[in-house]
C-alpha cells in the first residue's frame, strides 16, 4: 500500500533554542495546540505523549517513541493515531513526525514532516482542523504567532475539537 507524505515548513522570528523549547516543553505546548500537552523523554527511545485537554480525550493521547533527538535541530517520534477498528487494521506501523530546525539568520526554519501516512490521515475538506494536513498548519501557525507576537491563534471551540 502506498504511503503518503505530509510536509510542512514555515520561518518563526526566534532563536533554535527558543523553538526547540516551545516544541518540547509541555506548559509551552498547551498555548499553542488546543490545549495539547507534549510530553517527551527528549532521548532515543524515550517516551512521547500527546494529552488532550479536559472534555478532548478522545482525540488523543497520541503517544509513541522517540526515534532521534538533536536538541535544537532535530527531532523524530513515532504517533500513534487513535484510529477506528477499520482504519487500525490497515496500518502496519505508526506514522512518524519530523521537527527540522535550520538557522537562518534572524530567523529559524521549521520543517514538519509526518510520514508513513494513510489516504484516511488525509482530510479532503479544508474548512475541518480534521486530518493531518488540517491539524497540523493550525498548530505551527499558532506556534508562530505565538513565538513571534506572544499571542498564539485563538481557534473557535468547536472547529478545535474537531482537531486530530
Amino acid at each position: 500500500m502506498q504511503k503518503a507524505e505530509f510536509v510542512y515548513a514555515t520561518f518563526i522570528r526566534t532563536t533554535p533554542e527558543k523553538l526547540w523549547e516551545a516544541l518540547t516543553n509541555g506548559d509551552f505546548s498547551v498555548k499553542y495546540w488546543f490545549g495539547f500537552r507534549f510530553e517527551a523523554e527528549l532521548k532515543v527511545g524515550g517516551k512521547v505523549r500527546i494529552l488532550p485537554p479536559k472534555g478532548m480525550e478522545g482525540h488523543g493521547d497520541h503517544a509513541g517513541e522517540v526515534l532521534e533527538c538533536e536538541p535544537g535541530r532535530k527531532l523524530v517520534y513515532t504517533w500513534n493515531p487513535k484510529d477506528t477498528p477499520e482504519i487500525a487494521k490497515k496500518r502496519d506501523s505508526l506514522s512518524r513526525v519530523t521537527y527540522e530546525i535550520t538557522p537562518m539568520g534572524s530567523q529559524v526554519k521549521l520543517r514538519l514532516i509526518h510520514d508513513n501516512l494513510l489516504p484516511e490521515d488525509i482530510e479532503k475538506d479544508p474548512k475541518t482542523f480534521r486530518g493531518i494536513n488540517n491539524g497540523w498548519p493550525a498548530v505551527i501557525s499558532s506556534l508562530k504567532s505565538l513565538l513571534e507576537t506572544g499571542e498564539a491563534i485563538a481557534f473557535v471551540s468547536d472547529c478545535a475539537t474537531k482537531a486530530d
